[in-house]
């Protein structure tokens, strides 16, 4: 693995970031949050259901000023392995995310195992817990979904939950989010932003987005 530290690793760093930044303000209308991360310690812990939920997981800690890793499978590490840079991390190295948590950083788990099609929750492995019982932190339980509404491109949305203890129960917590965030986007408008949902990252807009401020001023 690339050191870190060293001024090329830096430099192909701030470019793969740069690349995820583009991808989501290229690919999505915008990215919409409700709820904060509190500043400490902890194993996020999200569904897995979108190609964009390893993007979403490096803007919440970029918006946190948090150094965050993500657990991804060797064999993606291995296709891709300049996503190190960016925070990814193998799933067997187990070490060194309890020494990145005990550092106080943020270490991502998608606990379901896989990427699985848009809708219920599917069963959690018990990684996530058990990294952040090791470690002595946290959980945070965050639910997201990257729905087409009534705009010409996707919308992501994160819903946070409250920190949990690791002897809590994650699983009834990340589906309770889940669900709280489809019924909420199900009784919203789909062109309205849903109540208590916040821009965070501002993205691709519709073509009649576009044009509407151009016809506004002919019609002036």
């Amino acid at each position: 693995m690339m050191d870190p530290e060293r001024p090329l690793a830096r430099l192909l760093k701030l470019f793969v970031e740069g690349f995820l930044l583009l991808s989501l303000k290229g690919s999505l209308r915008g990215v919409y949050l409700k709820g904060e991360p509190p500043q400490e310690p902890l194993v996020l812990a999200l569904n897995h259901h979108s190609f964009f939920d390893g993007h979403l997981v490096w803007l919440l800690g970029r918006r946190a000023r948090r150094p965050t890793s993500l657990l991804v499978a060797e064999e993606n590490l291995q296709a891709f392995p300049v996503l190190s840079l960016a925070g990814a991390l193998p799933t067997g190295r187990v070490r060194e995310a309890l020494r990145r948590l005990r550092r106080g950083e943020w270490v991502a788990v998608f606990p379901e195992g896989e990427l699985r099609y848009p809708g219920a929750l599917g069963p959690l492995r018990p990684g996530a817990l058990w990294l952040a019982q090791r470690a002595g932190v946290r959980v945070l339980p965050v639910a997201t979904r990257v729905a087409l509404r009534g705009f010409e491109h996707p919308e992501a949305f994160l819903l946070v939950g409250p920190p949990l203890s690791p002897e809590e129960d994650l699983r009834a917590h990340l589906e309770g989010l889940l669900a709280e965030l489809d019924q909420t986007l199900a009784e919203t408008h789909p062109r309205d932003l849903p109540p208590g949902f916040r821009e965070v990252l501002k993205g691709r807009r519709s073509l009649e987005e576009r044009v509407r401020p151009l016809v506004e001023a002919l019609r002036r």
